[in-house]
């Protein structure tokens, strides 16, 4: 009987090193743009919060590899012959271990940052600039969802 339980007991260890232990971290990011909006013929040629994000999840697919990431949901405006003062992208994001995870948060971050800055440069607003006294620029905030 002994030697059975040493038998069985040597079995579970050599099964348990030949399992690959995966230590796989995944989770979800709200990304937020906001700016002024405004109607379309009143306020033409502000930035708009929805090209922002747009413009965020062409970089996030360049900066990103395959199969790490998931783009959930992109939406946001006001209404029709509207600039769209919000935008949110949700994403889903998975990596082999949780340095890889944060790598990947970085990696939205900066693109939804960068995403941001690319349609303010594109309208010309710079920080600072004011319209009607808020801010005129877009501006992105990401937090887990």
């Amino acid at each position: 009987m002994k030697r059975l339980i040493l038998s069985l007991a040597f079995l579970v260890s050599v099964a348990a090193a030949a399992t690959p232990a995966f230590a796989q971290q995944s989770g979800g990011l709200r990304v937020d743009f906001q700016g002024p909006g405004g109607h379309s013929s009143g306020a033409y040629g502000r930035v708009s919060a929805l090209h922002a994000a747009a413009r965020a999840v062409i970089l996030i697919q360049k900066a990103l590899p395959a199969g790490s990431y998931q783009i959930t949901n992109l939406t946001g405006g006001n209404s029709v012959n509207s600039i769209a003062s919000d935008g949110l992208i949700e994403i889903k994001l998975t990596a082999a271990n949780a340095a890889a995870y944060q790598a990947l948060v970085a990696a939205v971050t900066k693109a939804a940052a960068d995403g941001a800055a690319a349609e303010n440069a594109f309208r010309g607003v710079k920080p600072g600039d004011l319209t009607s006294g808020a801010p005129a620029t877009v501006r992105s905030f990401v937090k887990p969802s």
